[in-house]
């Protein structure tokens, strides 16, 4: 089959990426809950070995002289505290299982995924919104490129080549060749994954075009996050482009510039150790 595609043709071959895995579902349900523990997290994370060997690193990282050694996830856990240790397990667990072949850069979409997602953390505390919640909308906004590349690895370079040598915004020249885009693709693939709603949703609406505006505050603050995180360089590649702001998000998420500008080389502190941690 040719382009264009239709959403249900591109969600039947979605078993060409892999499973999600069983840990993130574990950690998803985990999110918002106040009785989550480092005990409660440690019972999952201990069957997944390259999470466990990513924890045992950021821990040991911080950890000072020997006798500093941590050796047991429990540990790392207590050391790293609850939010960073969810924030490495969700990132390792997918990131090591979702990639792709080049023409396609899944090292740089990844790069630039947890800029977005750290980005999307601070923009949700300035509004008091759920800060998990956005790290792992923001971690997982690009998901649907990964798809439409397994779908149509050819055409998808061609989308790409067009974007690099173009202005134009992204999902505008994938509706044009391919019929769909990867925002709206990626909303339908979390659902299919059965991804919180909130996530979900945030995915599909992340993207701001001539026409439309992000549909709820999730959104909103996926979007600004990817601004920003394109603004401070984190990931996005060399020749990136900064997308187009919307001002009525920013509002709507209470970003005020010259405030937030504080906290930018925190954010590329935690961007820098995540690569480290991560291996990216």
């Amino acid at each position: 089959m040719t382009p264009p595609y239709t959403m249900e043709h591109v969600l039947a071959q979605a078993k060409t990426l892999p499973a999600l895995p069983q840990i993130v579902a574990r950690i998803l349900e985990m999110l918002g809950n106040e009785e989550t523990n480092a005990a409660t997290l440690s019972k999952h994370i201990i069957s997944d070995p390259a999470v466990v060997v990513r924890l045992l690193a950021a821990a040991n990282a911080g950890a000072i002289g020997a006798a500093g050694r941590v050796d047991s996830v429990q540990q790392a856990i207590m050391l790293l505290g609850v939010s960073r240790v969810r924030d490495i397990t969700l990132a390792t667990a997918i990131i090591d299982r979702f990639t792709a072949k080049p023409p396609f850069n899944a090292r740089r979409l990844w790069l630039h995924s947890v800029g977005v997602a750290i980005c999307a953390q601070e923009v949700a505390r300035i509004a008091h919104i759920d800060a998990d919640v956005a790290y792992t909308a923001g971690l997982l906004h690009d998901v649907g490129q990964l798809l439409l590349f397994s779908v149509d690895p050819d055409t998808y370079a061609r989308v790409l080549t067009l974007r690099a040598e173009s202005d134009g915004d992204i999902v505008d020249i994938e509706r044009q060749v391919l019929g769909v885009d990867h925002a709206h693709v990626g909303g339908e693939l979390a659902r299919l994954w059965k991804l919180p709603e909130a996530v979900a949703d945030a995915i599909a609406a992340h993207h701001v075009t001539a026409e439309s505006e992000p549909e709820n505050e999730m959104a909103d603050a996926v979007h600004v996050a990817e601004v920003m995180s394109h603004a401070l360089n984190l990931g996005g590649g060399e020749g990136a482009r900064v997308p187009r702001l919307s001002d009525l998000s920013c509002a709507r998420m209470g970003v005020e510039w010259h405030r937030f500008a504080e906290g930018f080389q925190l954010i590329e502190a935690r961007f820098i150790g995540a690569r480290i941690t991560l291996g990216l």
